[in-house]
């Protein structure tokens, strides 16, 4: 009987986890699949899984606008990032050299480094934390939800994702993104606050990314 609850209690634990429906076929050799999810832990786990190719790719470069306007471009390559920021001419670069994490910023007519494995985590996928916004958001008053559909014939394969968090009367936030091969190419985050809606986007190829270092002798060191 102990064991019998125990299953139980492992059961339930996984449907509260994904609490969410998985529909899949295949048919003239074309596999579809669609996957939805209504409560937060089901929600970061779609998300995760969409994204998770993308962040483990570290050869990509990332257009991202606000709007019309070009915010950011940031350059993967390995271990090294360099994030070009349109708005402000700052160059900002993350990058390990020997044993040492660097984060490097050039901008306003100073340039300076740390060196610390915290800030060079901050400047390497910077744009992710643009997207990944559960920690953000308050535990009370807030409902999400997610699909995911795709579908692969042969080696080529589509997916795209839809998610949407909403806090109460205070607004929600969309994110829509479409992959192929399971790599990102593009990403819509919409915010809706007191009924203003503000749109940033998010381009991304890969396999061409190129990162030139700085040499940053003389630069200042800035205690982190």
């Amino acid at each position: 009987m102990r064991h019998v609850k125990k299953l139980l209690a492992i059961l339930l634990t996984f449907a509260m986890i994904f609490a969410a429906c998985a529909c899949s076929a295949s048919i003239g050799g074309e596999e579809t699949w669609e996957y939805t999810a209504e409560n937060k832990d089901s929600t970061v786990q779609l998300f995760n899984d969409f994204f998770e190719e993308t962040f483990k790719n570290t050869n990509q470069v990332v257009t991202v606008k606000s709007g019309e306007e070009q915010i950011f471009v940031e350059t993967i390559d390995g271990t090294s990032d360099h994030a070009s920021y349109a708005t402000t001419g700052a160059e900002v670069y993350a990058f390990v050299n020997e044993d040492e994490y660097i984060y490097a910023v050039s901008a306003d007519g100073s340039e300076y480094y740390m060196v610390s494995e915290d800030y060079y985590n901050l400047g390497y996928f910077a744009y992710k934390s643009q997207l990944d916004l559960f920690e953000m958001l308050p535990e009370e008053g807030v409902t999400y939800s997610c699909k995911v559909e795709g579908s692969k014939k042969g080696e080529e394969g589509t997916s795209t994702m839809t998610l949407e968090i909403k806090n109460g009367d205070e607004g929600s936030i969309t994110i829509t993104a479409s992959a192929r091969n399971d790599l990102v190419e593009n990403v819509v985050v919409t915010r809706n606050e007191e009924g203003t809606t503000a749109t940033s986007t998010f381009d991304i190829v890969y396999g061409s990314a190129s990162v030139t270092l700085p040499d940053i002798t003389d630069w200042y060191r800035q205690e982190p």
